[in-house]
């Protein structure tokens, strides 16, 4: 059961990229983030951080779903390569807190994005469906 759903979770989500506009009068870092010429990338390419997320995802901390349920983890990518900024929102509390930790317990570094060969913070919103039958 616990493989299923976590099978269901991987395959029936989809990768969504969001950049939030910066205020108007934005840093050079903050407007760099918004235009970087290449995207931040996870080892593996995000399908494999969804993977490895949906791996950590400990199903029996979600009790008496039944259903689809859906959550968004927003967060960015700093210039080390590193996750901050999370939050994660969605339907089920349970599972939005699952989620984050899953996100939090991975160490592995991002490559950062680039804009004109310099690192920048990039910004993500990536969601997170499960079905529980």
């Amino acid at each position: 059961m616990k493989k299923i759903a976590l099978v269901i979770l991987i395959l029936t989500s989809a990768a969504v990229f969001s950049q939030t506009q910066g205020p108007v009068k934005a840093s050079v870092e903050e407007q760099a983030a918004q235009i970087a010429d290449q995207t931040a990338e996870y080892p593996g390419g995000i399908g494999s951080f969804r993977k490895t997320v949906g791996q950590k995802i400990k199903i029996s901390h979600i009790k008496g779903v039944r259903g689809k349920i859906e959550s968004f983890a927003k967060f960015s990518v700093n210039i080390n390569g590193e996750i901050e900024d999370l939050t994660v929102a969605g339907e089920n509390k349970e599972f939005n807190k699952e989620v984050e930790r899953a996100i939090r317990s991975m160490k592995t570094k991002w490559k950062p994005a680039e804009y004109n060969g310099t690192p920048v913070k990039m910004l993500f919103t990536l969601p997170f469906i499960a079905n529980f039958e």
